[in-house]
């Protein structure tokens, strides 16, 4: 039944996007995906008539709820919300609509080989305008097992991209001159740190309302304050943004006014206030090697802070090297200074030096309400599937706005 259901939304959702011929763009890679598509979504807006994908509707199943323009909870066992999913399909599948958007931005995510290459073939030729891809890192090493693996599937899109089309790389997180190789025939952009980017941010300046920092383009340099942020990473989805406004011919004017709505999601690197006046760096969506690291370092960064903690989950879908990467991250955390490193998760476990291992969010939530003091930076990161966010809404200064603030807070995750 599973089966029958994927397949008919694969067709429907090929079939909608034939009749409506939105212009389309994709964000895949093995971080950042959600907080780029935002970026996107923000610097483009201005033009009217687009849409991003909602929540982590990013698979076989997602890519379909938002072309539908499914704005509600995932059908899940609900037999209702399937019919109303499949209706309006089945509508835009059979009637121009006036009121379709003009341009979708959607993540696609994979967490094995072929995923990409499914959700691509519900895109009629075309219609790819964009292909946007943040980074190829080792995760989902378990099904991908090398990073070979891993770059010929989060650069599948790319084959899809339009004649007139554009991939736009993160030269940070990826192998650009293997891609101007491989995609020779494309255009190619890229943002990043680097000088050799085509869209460079630099001059990152951290305080109490963000983060300042200056973005340079062939035409100039420009100033940009990124609320709420703390780390250099999270500047990457601004400058996705720019590089897609750019070549949609939106000023970078007009791009960075809307980027000033933006602010960090739930989970990914979100400032919280926390019990006894603490600040907690809420990075609680997922994990792998490259992103904790990034996170660690934000944490050190931090200035004004007198004790720097980390409470580092489990790093899921890893393989054989799990065990490895796990140690690495606790020798990384040593050697940037991490003043406390607290554990959780049986694969965590490999994390040392630790000073304490906690077995559930119970235990790490009472330990830690006597522990934390004034002035601390506490960061807390782990893969999805430890649920860390339960040990953020522990020692938040104000748990009642869980519900507003962390991830995973709909009823389906309780």
């Amino acid at each position: 039944m599973k089966f029958f259901i994927q397949k008919l939304l694969k067709k429907l959702t090929y079939l909608v996007l034939l009749k409506q011929q939105p212009n389309i763009i994709t964000i895949t890679g093995s971080v950042g995906k959600t907080s780029t598509k935002e970026g996107i979504y923000f610097a483009i807006k201005s033009l009217g008539e687009v849409r991003r994908s909602l929540k982590n509707y990013n698979n076989e199943l997602g890519v379909p709820f938002t072309v539908a323009l499914w704005g509600g909870k995932a059908p899940g066992k609900n037999l209702l919300r399937w019919h109303w999913v499949f209706c309006r399909l089945l509508y835009y599948a059979i009637f121009k609509s006036k009121n379709y958007p003009k341009w979708l931005v959607l993540e696609i995510g994979s967490d094995k080989p072929g995923d990409l290459q499914y959700l691509m073939e519900m895109i009629p030729s075309g219609l790819l305008k964009i292909a946007v891809l943040t980074a190829v890192f080792g995760v989902h090493l378990e099904f991908f097992k090398t990073i070979r693996a891993v770059y010929q599937e989060k650069t599948t899109p790319f084959n899809y991209v339009a004649n007139d089309g554009l991939i736009l790389i993160n030269s940070d997180n990826c192998d650009i001159e293997k891609i101007k190789k491989d995609f020779a025939n494309k255009k190619i952009v890229s943002y990043g740190f680097e000088k050799s980017a085509d869209i460079i941010a630099l001059d990152f300046k951290a305080g109490d309302k963000g983060l300042d920092f200056k973005i340079k383009i062939p035409n100039g340099d420009f100033e940009f304050l990124l609320k709420e942020a703390i780390s250099a990473y999270q500047c990457y989805p601004v400058l996705a943004g720019v590089g897609v406004a750019l070549n949609l011919g939106i000023s970078i004017e007009a791009a960075l006014n809307g980027l000033k709505e933006k602010l960090p999601m739930p989970g990914r690197m979100r400032l919280l206030e926390g019990i006894n006046k603490s600040l907690i760096i809420d990075d609680t969506y997922n994990s792998s090697p490259e992103a904790a690291k990034y996170a660690l370092k934000a944490l050190v960064g931090l200035p004004n802070y007198n004790r720097k903690i980390a409470i580092l989950g489990d790093m899921l879908e890893l393989g054989p090297q799990s065990s490895q990467f796990h140690q690495e991250i606790g020798k990384m955390a040593k050697d940037l200074g991490v003043d406390y490193i607290f554990t959780f998760g049986e694969q965590a476990k490999e994390i040392l030096p630790s000073i304490k291992h906690f077995s559930s969010h119970q235990e790490a939530g009472e330990y830690l309400k006597k522990f934390v003091q004034d002035k601390d930076a506490i960061l807390i990161k782990g893969s999805q599937g430890v649920r860390m966010e339960k040990i953020v809404k522990e020692i938040l200064a104000q748990p009642e706005k869980a519900q507003d603030l962390l991830v995973r807070q709909t009823d389906e995750w309780a």
